[in-house]
């Protein structure tokens, strides 16, 4: 019961109706058996940290998981920049999620908190681009 109301009471807080809409029904949770790439990101200011599974064909996110330990904004992030980069090239991915974070008014403490997922997307193009060059 104290779960509940301190996960309604944090998505209350959220001005950002998007982002509470992540929060409160966040999209693609749980991680992929079968994957390709798994990104792990924390945060160096907080407690948070975003576990990402990747299945990747044709140079595009096929599918994409998450998990994530922190605040109710990294959680929201989390769904919003999977729900963002699933079914592109992970560039265009990027960038969607970018200009879409651009447009948002958020504080920047939360921001912070929100751009973690952006990083292991980064992160995530890095690691395929390492694996190009080696293969």
């Amino acid at each position: 019961m104290e779960l509940i109301i301190y996960h309604l009471m944090i998505g209350h807080c959220m001005k950002n109706k998007l982002l509470k809409d992540h929060f409160l029904h966040p999209r693609n949770v749980g991680m992929l058996e079968n994957y390709d790439q798994k990104i792990i990101v924390k945060s160096d200011q907080c407690n948070d940290v975003v576990t990402f599974t990747v299945t990747i064909g044709n140079k595009k996110i096929k599918n994409i998981q998450f998990e994530a330990y922190g605040c109710g904004y990294a959680i929201a992030g989390a769904s919003l920049v999977s729900e963002v980069v699933k079914g592109k090239d992970i560039d265009t991915g990027i960038n969607d999620v970018e200009e879409l974070l651009m447009r948002m008014d958020i504080s920047c403490s939360n921001r912070r908190c929100v751009q973690l997922s952006l990083q292991a997307i980064k992160k995530l193009r890095e690691n395929v681009q390492t694996n190009e060059c080696t293969t």
